[in-house]
């Protein structure tokens, strides 16, 4: 297989590819070009996409958030060109947090509650944007943080304590897989097991038109998992189980069911 990555690429990502036996040719297409790889350079998406067809590239992977955002999924998908990033649409659950929390609070995801008046403290003061995530520890010092936001568009948040994991999980337009998270207890496995098939349903019932990877960022809080958002990239300290190009094959016929890691 012929595999394009786009943007600043990340080692494990990279190290799960060049291990693969699928691979072929490997090239990128980043500001800062990598000893011994191609590097493409591209004017438009479009141009992209011409080059690729040219290159004979099986795939593509990116989880460049500015090129999300300005519709490359889209546009390569268009252009028959098999892409594995989270599309404009989608993106959204990261890039707005009240629609992230709403939509996984209709399909019984458990999310921290959202606070109107707080009667106690620590608070959770967020930004809907996902850039701003502060600790109120009383009202004084909620009333001084929330000066410092005027402007932004903010809420509330329930604390939650709790350890906190990030579970990567791959999406095909049908199917969803997600790579393990070591170390869980058996009840934490059990309860993850559950809130994997929750995401399932959400994403097919959903009809997420995607083929991609996202992060769910978890914390284990009053004996089950909490959503605290999700990342529309691969975590970085995520171990790829198996040979990932025989996995990105096979979401390719929508086939990630037939795979165990």
């Amino acid at each position: 297989m012929n595999i394009l990555v786009i943007g600043k690429p990340q080692n494990n990502l990279l190290e799960a590819v060049c291990k693969s036996k699928l691979l072929d040719k490997l090239y990128t297409a980043t500001i800062e070009p990598l000893e011994d790889i191609p590097n493409i350079e591209f004017d438009s998406f479009e141009d992209l996409a011409n080059k690729a067809r040219a290159l004979k590239i099986d795939v593509v992977i990116t989880s460049d958030k500015d090129l999300i955002q300005a519709g490359i999924a889209d546009v390569l998908k268009k252009n028959f060109i098999n892409i594995f990033a989270i599309n404009k649409k989608w993106s959204n659950l990261e890039t707005s947090r009240l629609v992230a929390k709403q939509l996984a609070n209709y399909y019984s995801v458990n999310v921290p509650e959202v606070i109107k008046a707080p009667l106690s403290f620590p608070v959770i003061i967020k930004t809907d944007k996902p850039k701003m995530t502060y600790i109120a520890k009383s009202m004084s010092d909620l009333i001084n943080k929330m000066q410092t936001l005027e402007g932004e568009k903010t809420f509330l948040e329930e604390y939650l304590g709790g350890e906190v994991f990030e579970l990567v999980s791959l999406w095909d337009g049908k199917n969803l897989l997600s790579f393990p998270i070591e170390n869980l207890t058996e009840v934490q496995q059990d309860r993850l097991e559950l809130y994997k098939t929750k995401l399932h349903f959400m994403l097919s019932d959903e009809k997420a038109d995607f083929m991609g990877f996202f992060t769910s960022k978890l914390i284990w809080a009053k004996n089950d998992w909490y959503l605290l958002e999700y990342k529309m990239d691969v975590n970085e300290n995520c171990k790829f189980y198996g040979d990932l190009l025989y996995i990105l094959n096979s979401a390719l016929y929508q086939k990630l069911n037939e795979i165990q890691v």
